[in-house]
């Protein structure tokens, strides 16, 4: 099948803090340095088994991985053709195609509304939005027979090629 290109955008998260993936991963390791130090020294001060200190600091750093790991490391690419619209997740050099959605089955694209989406009972898709929820464009689409809502992280041009069917 060959599909047209009419639109694509990556959506990256702000870099706020920290600008640079060097000084990251140079403070994730001296996060887990620091929890073995604190692991000792809390194992010593409390006299509680080591398996229970160091699990519980090694299950926070790993939390604290995932959380960089899904909400700093991670973006999206939206792919408009004239078929359908696919959204791949992009982490590192990894890409998983996410959703794959025809645009016959698009009911409606416009600014985010939750009135319009508890009012439709619409399921929420996964999440693929970078940022907070307001302000977000949302695609409601019939899948599988049931409505499913995405929020999209869509720039001005990809927000104005996706709502144009429904201005109206």
């Amino acid at each position: 099948m060959v599909y047209d290109v009419i639109a694509t955008q990556v959506a990256v998260p702000e870099k706020k803090h920290i600008r640079s993936e060097g000084i990251l991963y140079t403070l994730l390791v001296l996060g887990a340095l620091a929890v073995i130090g604190l692991g000792n020294r809390l194992q010593a001060w409390l006299d509680l088994p080591p398996v229970l200190v160091q699990g519980t600091l090694y299950a926070g750093l790993f939390l604290l991985g995932y959380w960089v790991l899904r909400f700093r490391l991670t973006s999206h690419r939206y792919t408009l053709t004239d078929k359908a619209f696919f959204v791949t997740r992009l982490t590192g050099k990894s890409e998983k195609l996410i959703a794959e959605i025809p645009l016959e089955a698009i009911e409606y694209a416009g600014p985010y509304d939750g009135t319009k989406l508890k009012a439709l009972s619409c399921r929420m898709g996964p999440n693929v939005r970078v940022g907070k929820i307001e302000g977000t464009t949302m695609l409601i689409y019939r899948q599988e027979g049931a409505l499913q809502c995405l929020c999209l992280s869509a720039g001005e041009v990809m927000k104005g090629k996706l709502t144009e069917p429904w201005k109206s």
